[in-house]
């Protein structure tokens, strides 16, 4: 589905991303872990070219990105901004619909999809449809950035700490909000967090940065029970009760 060959990214003499190769299989849910500075977010951005890498290439269903426009490019790629990143001047049933509007939906097929995607995520329509973002909680922001990035139903969703702007108890309940839609049961994710408990939940696959650099790639059990290096061990200490915590409630 998504294949990424040898890519970096330098800003003067350092390097965000260095050398990086993977690979992401349709319908996987796949988590970015890292510390703040590791890479993530740029990678993450690489892929519909948000950032052009400097060099190696990413493919998408076996074609290169470089071969799309990047706006043509990302019709087809939902995107979750860490802070929302929605249109200020825009109402809320504006900013959900912005993308099946620049692909042509009708109007009357528009409104539908925002209505659906609107109750599903516990945002009433004849409340909130013509309201604007500023007068939306910080939470209820994030849930029509999750809407507007699902509207066109695009194959793959990128989510940039799509969670971390909120406060624990508003985070907990977007996120179990966001789990259970449907829609993401056909979907390839891929999101990025420095949030351990978080990718525990979320990921079928981890890959954890440092340094610009993948560390080590596998499920939780893999990381926690089998780290490669020292960094790894490191960075998962003392996470045993959240690992045993999520482990259970997969079983």
């Amino acid at each position: 589905m998504i294949a990424v060959n040898n890519i970096t990214r330098t800003y003067g003499a350092h390097k965000a991303v260095d050398n990086v190769s993977f690979a992401v299989e349709k319908g996987e849910n796949v988590v970015f872990l890292g510390t703040s500075g590791s890479g993530k977010t740029t990678l993450l951005k690489m892929i519909n070219r948000l950032i052009e890498p400097d060099s190696g290439e990413i493919r998408i269903e076996g074609r290169l990105v470089t071969e799309q426009r990047p706006e043509q490019l990302r019709r087809g790629i939902g995107y979750v901004f860490q802070n929302n990143g929605l249109f200020p001047h825009y109402t809320i049933e504006e900013n959900i619909g912005i993308v099946p509007r620049l692909l042509g939906w009708e109007r009357d097929r528009i409104a539908q999809r925002v209505t659906t995607l609107m109750e599903k995520l516990r945002l009433s329509p004849a409340q909130y449809r013509g309201a604007y973002p500023n007068e939306l909680s910080g939470g209820q922001q994030q849930r029509v950035g999750i809407a507007r990035a699902l509207a066109a139903d695009p194959p793959i969703l990128l989510m940039d700490e799509p969670f971390g702007a909120l406060d624990p108890i508003t985070r907990a309940r977007v996120k179990k909000d966001f789990k259970e839609l449907d829609e993401l049961r056909s979907k390839t994710i891929i999101l990025v967090t420095h949030d351990i408990p978080e990718a525990f939940e979320l990921a079928d696959r981890i890959f954890l940065m440092d340094g610009g650099r993948i560390i080590q790639e596998g499920s939780a059990d893999d990381l926690f029970d089998r780290p490669a290096t020292q960094y790894v061990k490191d960075f998962f200490e003392g996470q045993r009760y959240i690992f045993d915590h999520f482990k259970n409630n997969k079983s």
